[in-house]
């Protein structure tokens, strides 16, 4: 295992899928905090029911965020703060996007994640809600695997002033404001130019990012334990570009040029989005803080990879 994947406990799941006996029976997470995605709907209504049930039967405190929707209106909840989270771990029930969202607002308080899926995709928030109670209850007493994703930051500079700063779990872009045109930049890293370009934009992406924009634009999957930052253009003007890997450990400027008429805008993981202007530079880096993600110990990466982009269908 490298850093960035650990096992939480080294028990192998029986067919059963009851948890071994080197499990404990006593919870390892005694206050759980729940985020749902906005506007509940009836699936969240059900979800939400089916896990606080499943919480109380185990005597475990658990508190709603508190700018979610209450999915039961007549059941009487605490609220948890995500600037003071006081809970052993997060449980997501909505999509990737939610997820996002909590991980980018949570990272500095090393609370790990679990996401019940309630999208569409589905390749952060991997337990289906038909599975809640198979996984629940043995991963709560320690029976989980831990995988740990970094996150990019992204700061805006214009001369000596910061304008923005702002984290993100897949990635950071600069596109065309004005869609009828391209943006002109050049790209550096580490301080030594990569290359002027012409195009519809440029995705920075995280491993984690690698299944989602920057895989549309033609980039490569990243495997999740690689540290490591893709670099992928969108619709480049120019046969040429090739999408580029290159160490976490790097430092990408992206600077818009005098020519780039229709000027651009910046977004982190599409939810945070702020023009980039010329004179401006966006300076993209390593976040200081990982996010941890648990999952059930039957957990398989490129088992997801195969389902979520259909490579195990067959043909004819």
């Amino acid at each position: 295992m490298t850093e960035h994947s650990k096992v939480r406990a080294k028990s192998v799941q029986t067919k059963s899928d009851e948890p071994t006996s080197d499990v404990s029976d006593v919870p390892v997470f005694r206050r759980i905090g729940i985020i749902t995605k906005p506007y509940a709907d009836q699936p969240i209504k059900r979800v939400f029911q089916k896990l606080i049930k499943l919480l109380d039967q185990m005597g475990i405190d658990w508190a709603l965020e508190q700018s979610c929707d209450n999915p039961v209106h007549q059941l009487p909840v605490t609220r948890f703060d995500r600037d003071q989270p006081d809970c052993d771990l997060i449980i997501v029930l909505g999509g990737d996007g939610t997820l996002l969202n909590a991980a980018r607002t949570l990272s500095q308080w090393n609370i790990p994640l679990m996401g019940v899926n309630l999208g569409r995709l589905g390749f952060l928030v991997d337990i289906l809600p038909s599975d809640l109670k198979l996984y629940l209850e043995a991963m709560l007493r320690g029976h989980y695997v831990e995988d740990r994703r970094f996150l990019l930051e992204g700061t805006l500079m214009r001369g000596e002033t910061r304008l923005l700063h702002a984290i993100a779990l897949n990635d950071i872009t600069f596109k065309m404001r004005d869609p009828a045109r391209m943006v002109e930049f050049d790209m550096f890293i580490n301080g030594v130019l990569l290359n002027h370009q012409r195009s519809d934009g440029v995705v920075i992406c995280t491993p984690t990012g690698s299944t989602a924009y920057a895989l549309s634009a033609g980039g490569p999957l990243i495997a999740p334990d690689l540290p490591a930052i893709g670099i992928v253009s969108i619709c480049p003007h120019t046969l040429s570009y090739r999408p580029i890997v290159v160490s976490a450990q790097h430092v990408i400027e992206i600077t818009p040029k005098p020519q780039s008429r229709g000027g651009g805008v910046m977004s982190f993981d599409g939810q945070i989005n702020h023009p980039l202007d010329v004179g401006d530079t966006l300076v993209i880096r390593r976040h200081d803080h990982d996010i941890r993600l648990i999952h059930p110990c039957n957990h398989d990466y490129y088992a997801l990879l195969r389902t979520k982009l259909c490579w195990a269908e067959q043909t004819g």
